[in-house]
């Protein structure tokens, strides 16, 4: 397998783990989301490898046909999604920043309504003989 080849299956693979990425945030699957984040950490090793291999043939060989840069679409499309990405876990981390608020603002209202119903405890008192 060229470089080439390798790299292109290495960037479909990237592009199946940031969707099913997506997929896991969107349905709050965090512990799948840590398993693919791992999966991806893995790829990035294999894939400089494979770049390097490519370049390591010389400007000619690292160039598209037509003097393009190579993969150019395939990375804008991956940039694309992993921005989405980010974007969905924003609004998860704040919807979940919420929930926290709303519970904060519950359990004071809870501490409030017993400092109102519940008399205050007697205080002690010591008395000495002697």
């Amino acid at each position: 397998m060229t470089p080439q080849e390798h790299t292109a299956r290495l960037l479909q693979q990237w592009l199946q783990m940031t969707r099913a990425e997506s997929q896991a945030i969107q349905a709050g699957a965090w512990t799948k989301l840590h398993g693919i984040q791992s999966h991806k950490a893995a790829l990035r090793q294999p894939l400089n490898e494979a770049r390097r291999q490519w370049k390591s043939g010389g400007p000619a060989a690292f160039a598209a046909p037509g003097g393009a840069l190579p993969f150019r679409a395939e990375v804008a499309r991956l940039i694309a999604l992993e921005a989405s990405n980010a974007r969905l876990l924003a609004v998860r981390r704040e919807k979940a920043r919420e929930q926290q608020r709303h519970f904060e603002r519950a359990a004071q209202n809870l501490r409030n309504l017993r400092r109102t119903y519940v008399p205050p405890s007697p205080p002690v008192a010591c008395n000495s003989y002697s």
